[in-house]
């Protein structure tokens, strides 16, 4: 079909910005998706991608959305016969009253449905409608936003200025909303539910929330969940970082209940992975392990603290000799495999194993080992965490020389100018706007250094003045002893010197006292 059909509820002109996409949530709707299926259904604003993915596994595919310019822009983009493009709202479709679909795909979720002419239903309603379109037995795939998510409560604008007038999303303040895992799937009977991180509608990570909730800081795990919280958090201005929010509530085991979302499964499908994240990686947790496969290549990483994380406790404890000894165990094992990152690496028997990241350089040991240091300073020093190390160790490469030399290297300024722009390259992208907190410890850290320069430029202030007086007084003793020597030059003593210098250069005085007779004569 080339044209669109219209149900009640379409807004023109219009445009849903940042449809739900990805290739995560492409990786885990090919694992998910049965081969074929009869209907399938796709609700609310999804890239074209999701919606070819659907086409190829179905004999007829509706796509319903909203707004008429983006069906449009479908209908353009998907042009197979057997793709249906529908816009209105969903509340609109119930009452053209289709027949039921098999697969239902919503993974944008629930809050970009309706249309002006639409009542205004809460989520349960909005739910229950879904429901009134699909098949007893369909498989759905429902995407849930999270009131309650770390990003929400360290967003750092008012509740008004988060969503704008072109977004036309339901007030958030609806009651009957589930905000935690349980309510989730409690309202939407599902059987399978994870965690969604997304940005700017391109999903992330997919992490199954039994996991997020059993992993612990410094795991794998809880790195796949802080990283999709960073990717969150990218483009939005926070109150404090959520690397420091998202470790207390890994203590506490609510990493799954303070996701941006959540992505449940209802019904039965295709086997799933534990984890799914950017990069073609997924993993499947299996007990004590992670079985990780990036890209086609499999290992097994453990289920224990990273390197970085196990640093920083010796760090903020002032534990120099425990630091000293695990940097010396990570020296003996390094290599020049691939780059070391240290919160990507985990203790294994005598020896460490990599995790979901490897990046291949040509550097050597000694250069992946400085930047690898380079960049644990880095983190140490902008989360503002304790440890021993004096200013003037942080403020140099001093401290990564002693890292160093506790790992056996020696530390050239060649070996740390490569360790440095190997740590930049690695480094997470600059926010668009630093965190408030970030911003208030940096003008305190601004505050004592202006002090401290301050009482430095005074101390050299009064040494100046004082060897300005130095100075002037040796200058008034010198004028003195010019002077004096003025004086001695014109006294009656030194003209007699002067006279007696110049007759004691008279080498034959009677030839000299001839020349003075005739001179005498001629006068």
């Amino acid at each position: 079909m080339t044209d669109v059909q219209i149900v009640r509820g379409e807004l023109q002109p219009w445009t849903d910005h940042n449809p739900t996409g990805g290739a995560t949530l492409l990786a885990l709707l090919d694992d998910l998706l049965p081969p074929r299926a009869e209907r399938t259904l796709v609700v609310g604003p999804h890239t074209t991608e999701v919606i070819e993915l659907a086409a190829a596994r179905s004999a007829a595919v509706s796509v319903l959305v909203r707004s008429v310019s983006d069906a449009q822009e479908i209908r353009a983009a998907v042009p197979a016969e057997h793709v249906t493009v529908i816009t209105g709202a969903l509340d609109g479709l119930v009452l053209a009253e289709p027949a039921p679909f098999d697969v239902v795909v919503a993974a944008d979720g629930l809050d970009r449905v309706l249309g002006a002419d639409s009542d205004p239903l809460n989520w349960p309603q909005r739910a229950a409608e879904l429901w009134k379109v699909a098949a007893p037995e369909a498989l759905a795939v429902v995407g849930v936003a999270n009131e309650f998510a770390l990003t929400g409560l360290y967003d750092r604008r008012p509740v008004d200025a988060r969503h704008g007038d072109d977004e036309w999303r339901p007030l958030h303040d609806d009651p009957d909303r589930p905000t935690s895992p349980a309510q989730v799937r409690d309202a939407l009977g599902a059987d399978r539910l994870y965690a969604a991180y997304a940005a700017a509608g391109a999903v992330h990570t997919l992490l199954d929330v039994d996991a997020a909730a059993a992993t612990r800081p410094g795991r794998p795990g809880a790195r796949l969940a802080v990283d999709g919280l960073s990717a969150t958090a990218g483009t939005m201005p926070l109150l404090a970082p959520v690397d420091d929010g998202s470790d207390a509530a890994a203590r506490a085991g609510l990493l799954a209940a303070v996701a941006p979302g959540w992505l449940a499964i209802r019904g039965s499908g295709g086997p799933t992975h534990t984890a799914y994240s950017e990069g073609g990686l997924f993993a499947d947790l299996d007990g004590a392990e992670w079985a990780v496969n990036v890209s086609g290549d499999g290992k097994r990483v453990p289920d224990t603290e990273n390197v970085e994380t196990l640093l920083f406790r010796l760090a903020a404890a002032e534990d120099v000799p425990g630091f000293r000894a695990f940097a010396a165990r990570l020296g003996a094992w390094a290599d020049d495999e691939s780059v070391i990152l240290l919160d990507d690496l985990f203790p294994a028997d005598a020896g460490f194993v990599r995790g979901f990241t490897e990046v291949k350089s040509t550097s050597t040991t000694a250069e992946l080992l400085a930047a690898a240091y380079h960049r644990l300073g880095d983190r140490l020093l902008r989360a503002h965490r304790r440890h021993p190390w004096p200013a003037w160790m942080t403020e140099s490469d001093d401290l990564v020389s002693t890292w160093l030399s506790m790992s056996g290297v020696e530390a050239t300024p060649e070996i740390l100018k490569r360790g440095r722009e190997l740590a930049d390259q690695l480094a997470e992208p600059t926010p668009d706007e630093p965190d408030l907190r970030t911003i208030l410890a940096d003008a305190e850290e601004a505050q004592v250094r202006a002090t401290d320069l301050a009482g430095k430029v005074f101390a050299l202030q009064r040494t100046l003045r004082f060897r300005d007086q130095s100075l002037r007084t040796r200058e008034q003793q010198i004028r003195k002893t010019r002077d004096d020597l003025r004086g001695l030059r014109r006294s009656p003593a030194m003209r007699l010197h002067e006279i007696t210098n110049k007759v004691a250069k008279i080498r034959n005085p009677r030839k000299f006292a001839g020349a003075i007779k005739r001179r005498i004569r001629r006068s």
